[in-house]
């Protein structure tokens, strides 16, 4: 171990005492750090996937171009045959010239920390996904640079090393892509897919580490190490003799060993989920309702065996996700997987189950092909059956199988009201639908229509949804309303107190019928609109040569607070056209906020002009509170399960159009359902979220000092600290050689 430690420093010694290797951190950073940026910049999300997502192809060259010298210039020069001389076996030197090698890859990918502490200014990034996604690159750099020493041991040229290495780190990459692998057999090209590099850091960069995606790179690397310690060995034994046929035969039987242990590693499970609120784990709710099960649940999984890598990759997950649900269910959970592709029988149940082929775009040979392929789910209890036709993502996945399942293995459903107040005189553009949200509600409650004309609430109703501003409340429909909180019923409020024209893009403000009901609690929604200057979504505006993307402060990214369980595994949610929220009035600590702009929110009252380009503001800027629950046990402890209400300033972000792009909208509107209900048993499953927290800095200063200071500054810091480097060295081999004076001369 000493022995290889001492090459490692010698040559991480060597490689920053050269000028290359500073020309290869300042090339890497600046080029990663602006191809990052102008990913960020365009979805304006606080993630590092942008950078893990080019990684790879930065490491295709800059690796090669780092490992190119480790033994074959040693072995032009002569050196290695000096170096082997002294007392160091082939195995210690390969070992120390990998070791070095890795640290200098691992202190480049370390030059890339300015990039989260630069995001950290304008967003919370879980420390979690970022030490997996770390750690992932570093298996990466571990595997591609076993691959760089390798094409470094079988030649003596550093080019030729450099073009070798280049060329078979290129295939790891594309391996598995649908480019080679549209014309393989089905089995053959999952085989093909399992030894790509891509899928399997893909698994690792999103926040989890798999045991699988581990063996696999530990592997590529203990392959290559030995191949190039073959050829190490190979250098000093006969070309015919029997030693050479020996190590050749047990290179060829442990490469084969690790290959079968990389192909089976697929089917080894374990795993560190790392994300928050573990995304990837079954969250304890599911595990209570699956070790309840009244009998035997079935699920039943419809997958084609030719899919291509990116659904091979989501069935995978989806693999993983059903192997849980069966461990969790204590034998009252089975897991069936059919092909209908290649079973008759299972091709006609699906076919009865409503589960149709879909269509996958393949990039082939010159041609893209059209493939089918299947990828749908069926739920089964008694006589009941749930379908999810096709699984296009898993985000959600978790939710939508344990809803099923749970309302397959119960008999009733909690009854809601969903009222939607509209004007009758308003144009068909300007009103309102809420299919999507209904169909989401209707999985777990039974939905029936409500008014404000009403007489009366059904007693059984737990909950009740509005949606829309009443100019007033008369008597009787407030006597009504506040009867039902009386009893124990809850409300939700989804109104604005700004009323958009339909003649032009203005906004006037409007009386708030809902204030009369919310005055017990201290709280009012006001009249007038909300906008924020730093987090807020994108709108498409027509330009003279095209479409460009323009702020548009008054569609508010309103940042979670994650102060209850509704939003406790929400980030932000799209809040259009929204007003603030007065809370000064209320008892302390019977409002809970919810949604809250950034520092620099402010409001535009009595009238606004709804043009994006148009100047906002600035003065007055701070904090708007947006969504608020209301709970009034603070005020009577004996009414601490009663009259529970969730207030959110704006009936649009729940509507088709908003919901549609943003997802999180309908999960925030159903986890504030089942509180309400009193029903939460689903909330920390639907709330898991895998989206990365929106950026928003506080000001265009804070952003252009991050991006710039990482795209200009960490390699102007490189290039000062190499010149001092190498002055320093230059200064140092310029001294005059002096002997040591004998202590007895000088005497």
């Amino acid at each position: 171990m000493n022995a290889i430690l001492t090459v490692a420093r010698r040559e991480l010694k060597a490689l920053f005492d050269h000028p290359t290797a500073y020309i290869l951190l300042v090339v890497f950073t600046s080029v990663n750090g602006f191809l990052f940026f102008r990913e960020v910049d365009m979805y304006g999300v606080a993630s590092l996937r942008p950078m893990l997502d080019l990684l790879p192809w930065l490491l295709l060259f800059l690796v090669p171009a780092v490992t190119m010298r480790a033994l074959a210039e040693d072995s032009r020069s002569g050196t290695l045959e000096v170096v082997l001389a002294q007392p160091i076996t082939e195995l210690e030197l390969l070992g120390g010239k990998y070791v070095g090698q890795m640290a200098f890859l691992v202190i480049a990918l370390a030059a890339t920390l300015t990039l989260p502490l630069g995001l950290a200014l304008g967003a919370h990034l879980p420390l979690g996904v970022l030490v997996a996604q770390y750690v992932g690159a570093t298996l990466l750099i571990a595997g591609l640079g076993a691959v760089g020493i390798w094409a470094s041991s079988v030649t003596t040229n550093q080019v030729t090393a450099f073009i070798l290495a280049v060329a078979v780190m290129f295939v790891l990459i594309l391996v598995g892509l649908d480019p080679l692998i549209v014309g393989l057999p089905p089995r053959l090209g999952a085989i093909a897919a399992s030894l790509g590099v891509l899928s399997h850091f893909t698994g690792i960069d999103r926040g989890v580490i798999d045991l699988r995606d581990t063996v696999y790179f530990v592997t590529l690397a203990a392959l290559f190490l030995l191949l190039a310690y073959f050829a190490l060995m190979r250098r000093k034994l006969t070309a015919r003799g029997a030693s050479l046929q020996r190590l050749r035969l047990g290179t060829v039987l442990l490469a084969a060993a690790m290959i079968v242990v990389n192909l089976f590693g697929r089917h080894i499970g374990g795993r560190i989920d790392l994300t928050p609120g573990k995304s990837y784990t079954l969250a304890p709710a599911t595990k209570r309702i699956l070790g309840a099960l009244p009998d035997l649940v079935t699920i039943k999984l419809f997958a084609s065996s030719a899919l291509p890598p990116q659904v091979a990759f989501l069935k995978r997950d989806l693999d993983d996700l059903l192997r849980d649900y069966r461990a969790a269910g204590r034998g009252r959970v089975k897991v069936v997987v059919q092909d209908p592709s290649a079973d008759s029988a299972a091709l006609r149940e699906a076919r009865t189950l409503g589960i149709p082929p879909v269509q996958f775009n393949v990039l082939g040979k010159a041609e893209l092909q059209v493939k089918e392929g299947y990828l749908g789910l069926a739920v089964r209890y008694a006589d009941g059956v749930k379908t999810i036709p096709f699984v296009q993502q898993t985000n959600d996945l978790e939710y939508r199988l344990t809803s099923d399942i749970r309302s397959l293995t119960t008999t009733t459903k909690p009854a809601i009201g969903f009222g939607e107040i509209t004007d009758p005189q308003a144009p068909p553009q300007m009103r309102r639908s809420f299919e999507a949200l209904r169909q989401q509600l209707e999985q777990t409650y039974t939905l029936h229509a409500v008014s404000l004309s009403d007489s009366t609430i059904p007693p059984n109703t737990k909950a009740l949804i509005f949606a829309g501003t009443p100019d007033s409340l008369r008597g009787a429909q407030a006597g009504i309303l506040r009867t039902f909180l009386d009893r124990g019923g809850s409300l939700m409020l989804m109104a604005s107190g700004m009323e958009r024209s339909p003649q032009g893009p203005f906004s006037f403000s409007r009386p708030v019928g809902w204030n009369e009901l919310l005055k017990p609690y201290g709280v009012s929604i006001g009249s007038d609109m909300v906008y924020d200057l730093a987090a807020n979504a994108r709108v498409a505006i027509q330009a003279q040569f095209g479409q460009v993307l323009l702020p548009y402060p008054f569609w508010v990214q309103a940042a979670s607070t994650k102060a209850s369980p509704v939003n406790a595994e929400i980030d932000a949610v799209l809040l259009p056209w929204p007003s603030s929220l007065d809370a000064t009035k209320a008892p302390k600590g019977s409002v809970t906020p919810l949604l809250v702009t950034s520092r620099a929110g402010g409001v535009q009252e009595t009238t606004a002009l709804l043009d994006p380009s148009r100047e906002f503001r600035r003065d007055s800027l701070r904090p708007r509170l947006l969504a608020a629950l209301l709970s009034p046990s603070a005020q009577d402890a004996a009414s601490a399960t009663h009259g529970r209400l969730v207030v959110v300033g704006t009936p649009d972000f729940a509507s088709d159009r908003y919901a549609q792009n943003s997802p999180d909208n309908i999960v925030f509107v159903q986890n504030a359902v089942d509180w309400l209900a009193q029903d939460e048993a689903l909330i920390a499953i639907r709330s898991k979220n895998r989206t990365p927290p929106p950026l928003a800095f506080a000001s265009a200063t804070m952003h252009d000092i991050v991006k710039y200071g990482n795209i200009i500054g960490v390699p102007a810091l490189l290039i000062v600290f190499g010149a001092l480097r190498l002055w320093r060295r230059r200064q140092i081999t310029r001294q005059v050689y002096r002997p040591l004076t004998l202590a007895g001369g000088a005497a």
